[in-house]
């Protein structure tokens, strides 16, 4: 058809010449056979098919070609990738060993294996890919997609507690759908299938872990366009500074809660009026701890009159507790003249957040706009397999009678390909705690992705939140940015607690002496780099750990127990770490306590 057809060697021209070989193949079956409408559609349907199934190999193999290779792949060409490898596995279905198939087994493996790497989501949408691609071959039927649905999604639920967790996660999916389906103890997936792919799983490569998260990590759909190239740090960047200006836009801008102004507003009132006159009274608790409520009412009372007098008389106290009317009444004028200075400064303010809002919102319009009429297509160049890599143990317990706990841990891979592990402890504890320690990670990394240097982004991340300050919200900041090709380790504090460093078993502490980020201008970043070796670790903690270990006699701190402990699991010894510290409060966390013990492997 290519010698008839004259059109552009494209893929889409390509399926259309298939389609049309295809026909001529059907038409002239169908004119030695006969002609029946069945045939005809089954022919029409066919000549679509086979081009379909061109596009996705056409776009499928290449993936499959470069999988071993860190290539940008757009959305299209991963899910291509995922239905050709499915195809592959169908055609195992017809081999059996002792009533297993090699096709099943292969396809709980890798619905298991994706749910304890990537999670849930992730667990669950591979398990539907697969079983519908077996399905519409002919090796299943709809309970089958249901079953791997839900069985890979709770291999993702279950996958925190490791390999073990995803395995059970897909036995009690596949029991609990058999249960519900038809009612008995006959399962949809094989058991046997299923203890096979098990053990397959405990002995997966570390290559293929590797792999799987690279396709994740790196993946980003990108529109296809013309023959230009552009580095793909360039778009990333791009992307990443639209992000971060954006929220520095809604970080500032003026929140219009009429209530909570008004609210914060009294309190800054009540506040004048007991620090400069209430409190040099000696009936101050008579009035303010025993007729608090009456005090309050008094007040309210006062500022309508002050608002509309524009000042108070003793006269005008008449329903008050206060027996001193005219020390009140001069509290009251003096507090009401520092309300009105306060309130003009406020709006001033928040004229000037408005200002600086728009701006940066019409800067991340147009450096969005640029980013969007980018139509190269992107290449990436090739790096050198990672040398080193990390093991990782985090234990945590959150403070007696606290909802949630304020520390935040992070572990991310940064488009530099260097990996980050951070733990940041928002000032005090529960909900507003854990949003300015979370706050504070998530707009670091943000910085770091953009390509602004360390030192740099950890003083914009402060500028960041002074600007937006409406209540107190600054947190420490601990962050180890680790070099997979060189094994350096830049550690970044602030105001974070020392971190143990084992090199070549001598144990040395990295400390930071700053404040805490968000309180001042000027804010001192402590940044040290050390080069570590394979076996090498570094132990990091909040202060509910450091301040429990400072009290404690020195054969029982954090130093001896990573000296004297000998396991090289990062978990285990976390564990035993928090676990100490608990003993010696006797199991009350009267902080927030988190440990991150991190293995150079």
């Amino acid at each position: 058809m290519k010698s008839f057809i004259k059109n552009e060697n494209t893929k889409i021209g390509n399926a259309g010449r298939v389609i049309f070989s295809v026909a001529i193949s059907e038409i002239v079956g169908l004119a030695i056979n006969g002609v029946l409408i069945y045939d005809a559609l089954m022919a029409v349907y066919m000549s679509i098919t086979t081009a379909i199934f061109y596009m996705i190999f056409s776009e499928g193999l290449p993936v499959l070609m470069n999988i071993f290779t860190k290539n940008l792949f757009s959305s299209e060409q991963v899910i291509a990738g995922g239905v050709l490898i499915t195809i592959i596995l169908s055609s195992f279905s017809t081999f059996s060993i002792f009533n297993m198939t090699i096709g099943g087994i292969i396809s709980i493996l890798i619905v298991m294996l994706l749910g304890w790497r990537r999670g849930a989501g992730i667990g669950a949408s591979s398990g539907i890919s697969i079983a519908i691609v077996l399905t519409l071959m002919g090796y299943g039927t709809v309970a089958t997609i249901a079953t791997y649905g839900f069985c890979g999604l709770l291999a993702g639920l279950f996958s925190r507690f490791g390999k073990l967790g995803a395995i059970l996660g897909f036995i009690l999916g596949n029991i609990v759908l058999a249960f519900y389906t038809n009612g008995s103890t006959e399962v949809i997936v094989s058991l046997k299938e299923i203890i096979i792919a098990s053990i397959a799983l405990f002995f997966t490569p570390k290559k293929v872990e590797v792999i799987i998260d690279d396709l994740f990590d790196y993946n980003i759909a990108l529109p296809e366009g013309k023959d230009g190239y552009i580095e793909e740090s360039t778009m990333l960047k791009l992307g990443a500074t639209c992000e971060v200006v954006q929220d520095m836009a809604e970080n500032v801008c003026v929140k219009n809660d009429d209530d909570e102004v008004v609210s914060d507003a009294m309190g800054s009132f009540i506040k004048t009026l007991n620090e400069n006159t209430c409190k040099r009274c000696g009936n101050y608790e008579k009035c303010w701890v025993k007729n608090y409520h009456k005090m309050y009412e008094t007040t309210f009372n006062a500022i309508s009159n002050l608002q509309t007098k524009g000042e108070i008389e003793t006269s005008d106290l008449n329903d008050t507790c206060c027996e001193n009317r005219t020390l009140l009444s001069e509290g009251l004028n003096f507090s009401y003249e520092i309300y009105k200075v306060n309130q003009e400064w406020q709006q001033k303010i928040n004229e000037n957040k408005k200002h600086i809002s728009r701006q940066l919102k019409e800067i991340s319009n147009a450096l969005n706009k640029v980013k969007n009429e980018m139509k190269e297509t992107v290449i990436v160049a090739q790096k050198d397999d990672a040398k080193y890599s990390l093991e990782i143990g985090i234990s945590k317990k959150k403070k007696n009678d606290s909802i949630i706990s304020g520390d935040s841990t992070t572990i991310i891979k940064l488009k530099d390909g260097k990996v980050l592990v951070g733990l940041s402890d928002g000032m005090g504890s529960g909900e507003l705690a854990a949003r300015n320690s979370k706050k504070v990670m998530l707009t670091l990394e943000k910085f770091l992705n953009t390509g602004f240097d360390k030192e740099t982004a950890v003083k914009l991340l402060n500028s960041y939140l002074l600007v937006g300050k409406e209540e107190d919200n600054f947190a420490t900041l601990d962050v180890a940015i680790f070099n997979p090709l060189t094994c350096e380790v830049d550690f970044l504090k602030v105001s974070a607690c020392p971190t143990l460093v084992k090199e070549n078993g001598k144990l040395k502490k990295i400390e930071s002496m700053s404040l805490p980020i968000g309180i001042v201008d000027d804010i001192d970043v402590d940044l040290k780099t050390e080069k570590l070796s394979k076996g090498d670790f570094f132990i990091m903690t909040t202060d509910g750990i450091a301040d429990i270990s400072a009290k404690m006699p020195e054969e029982r701190g954090i130093e001896y127990l990573a000296k004297e402990i000998k396991s090289e699991e990062p978990q285990r010894l976390s564990d035993i770490i928090l676990q100490e510290m608990l003993d010696a409060t006797y199991g009350i966390a009267k902080d927030d306590m988190t440990v991150l013990v991190v293995k150079v492997v």
